[in-house]
């Protein structure tokens, strides 16, 4: 029986598994850093993977590997049989800014793969079970207390923001005199956007133990203050751009809603807020596979974490007197949706 489209496109996704974890190995071999020092033959790279202090891996069982990395077209060869990078494959080089290689590491750590594992127990008791198997009760928690593991996540939020950042430092921002980058991390967005806009000033709002972290990152940089407190609880400071990046699918419809109304409170007819997050599509089959994805990765390591459709966000909005203004494509699958208050009645 011949293979058909629909069976072949099936036992992809099956294999899907096992062809991320030949990237990961590749990444814990320093593959790809490796091929970017130069063009290498299989016996050549082994010895720079024994120099590196890893042991001498089998040459046969690595030409496998590279094989495959070909397959994938992260690698390609020469007319001497040498191996290099391909652009894609210098994607997960570590000396790039916006490297790829921290988010594909992150999926091989211990509480991610759980997750994964454990999705069909979570739908069924209806909250994460790898939380509950590793009892913490958040990845937060998980990666406070595994210094290498919170170390690459903050690695992974950082590349996965600069490119974020670029586009978000290209919008117009007219008008605006102050940005507000609510639970904004370690700055990285923020600082982006104030240095293509020197005019602009800027407050980091954050978690006392995160605004430390920012104020290293920082390191007093002119023009952003950072302010400690509770978004939910604590006032919150005034702006005419509020930013909340990567906020609103952590958490469930009835927290995200008072969030919004705390903000839209704050918001005159001339502020806007800035949400960046994955948008799913009303049709399923016209949702980018990146957003599916990741509510998925929400769905297993956040209680009511989720992506959702710019219906579901209008919605949100709405409850809180705003609505949607415009919505514009980002990198990484996500999406700008800038919103206002609503237009009075006439």
């Amino acid at each position: 029986m011949s293979e058909t489209p629909e069976r072949a496109r099936v036992l992809r996704l099956i294999d899907d598994f096992i062809l991320y974890a030949a990237v990961r190995a590749a990444l814990r071999l320093s593959v790809f850093d490796l091929l970017a020092a130069g063009p290498c033959a299989v016996h050549e790279l082994a010895d720079e993977i024994s120099a590196g202090g890893a042991g001498r891996p089998d040459e046969m069982l690595l030409g496998r590997l590279m094989r495959a990395l070909e397959h994938l077209r992260l690698v390609e060869r020469d007319a001497r049989g040498r191996y290099l990078l391909t652009g894609e494959g210098d994607l997960l080089t570590s000396g790039r800014d916006d490297s790829l290689a921290p988010a594909a590491l992150m999926w091989g750590e211990e509480l991610w793969r759980d997750s994964a594992d454990l999705l069909h127990r979570t739908i069924i008791r209806g909250a994460p079970a790898a939380l509950e198997l590793h009892q913490v009760d958040s990845p937060y928690a998980w990666l406070g207390a595994r210094p290498a593991a919170g170390a690459l996540f903050n690695e992974f939020m950082a590349t996965r923001s600069v490119t974020v950042a670029r586009a978000l430092a290209e919008q117009d921002v007219t008008g605006v005199d102050t940005v507000a980058d609510i639970g904004g991390g370690t700055g990285i967005v923020l600082a982006t956007i104030l240095a293509a806009r020197p005019r602009l000033r800027g407050v980091l709002f954050e978690l006392p133990e995160v605004a430390a972290q920012a104020r290293r990152h920082l390191d007093g940089r002119a023009g952003i203050t950072v302010a400690e407190g509770d978004m939910f609880t604590d006032p919150l400071p005034r702006a005419g751009l509020y930013l909340l990046g990567n906020i609103l699918h952590n958490y469930p419809d009835e927290q995200a809603a008072k969030l919004l109304a705390r903000l839209a409170s704050l918001m005159d007819g001339r502020a806007e807020l800035w949400i960046v997050d994955a948008v799913l599509d009303d049709d399923p089959h016209r949702s980018p596979t990146s957003a599916v994805a990741l509510d998925m990765k929400m769905l297993t390591l956040f209680s009511g974490g989720q992506e959702r459709t710019l219906t579901e966000v209008e919605s949100l909005l709405g409850a809180a007197g705003l609505h949607v203004a415009r919505t514009e494509p980002l990198p990484h699958g996500l999406h700008l949706v800038v919103a206002r208050q609503r237009p009075a009645p006439a």
